[in-house]
């Protein structure tokens, strides 16, 4: 930000302060309820104003979910120790984003709509394109440490490392979000610990990535 003009540096901090408060409208209300006008005044901006930094709704709300992304991509650098084997820094990467769930749970909560409002959207959008590539770079990082623990001998050398990742993330994305719904009250129902639980979970999962 140091080498922007200050006209610059005033556009992007006007640009988080919107994505700030759509962020904070679609999770009162969801992403079908909330509305450009609801976002312009919680944002304290004009109409107009929002529509000169975003196109519609659906790019609006794709910049809220990338800005979660990014502070997930940085929350698992700092969980990852890039000196142990594969199969640890995928475990590592795997549990650091179970604590991300319950330390961030209205960012992951963004992140809910998005399968939805990306078949929505124009296939020409900046923004839907930005987040897809972001996303991507996710997963080729997962499959890349992947490949590391093949090459180290700590995973299984026949898996198919894209697979496996799309696998592990998916699994543990859709154990997260049916604990984000229903956790508290299957837990307590069939008495169990929901930390033990969900530490089990994680393990059976990793279980098939182990050599």
């Amino acid at each position: 930000m140091e080498n922007m003009t200050r006209r610059d540096r005033e556009k992007l901090l006007r640009e988080e302060e919107i994505v700030s408060a759509a962020e904070k409208v679609f999770l009162e209300k969801g992403f079908e309820a909330a509305s450009m006008d609801e976002i312009a005044r919680a944002a304290q901006f004009t109409k107009r104003t929002l529509y000169q930094y975003f196109e519609n709704k659906e790019d609006l709300y794709f910049a809220v979910v990338l800005k979660g992304f990014k502070k997930l991509f940085a929350y698992l650098a700092e969980a990852v120790d890039d000196k142990q084997c594969g199969f640890t820094r995928i475990e590592q990467t795997c549990r650091g984003y179970y604590r991300f769930f319950k330390e961030n749970p209205d960012t992951f909560r963004t992140f809910s709509y998005w399968g939805h409002v990306k078949k929505k959207a124009d296939a020409g959008s900046k923004k839907k394109y930005e987040l897809a590539e972001f996303n991507n770079l996710m997963f080729k990082s997962v499959a890349g440490v992947i490949d590391e623990g093949k090459a180290d001998g700590s995973i299984k050398p026949g898996l198919d490392s894209d697979k496996a990742a799309f696998s592990l993330v998916f699994m543990l994305t859709g154990f997260m979000n049916q604990l984000s719904a229903t956790g508290e009250n299957f837990t307590k129902h069939f008495s169990l610990d929901i930390e033990d639980f969900s530490a089990y979970s994680i393990d059976l999962m990793l279980e098939t990535l182990k050599r």
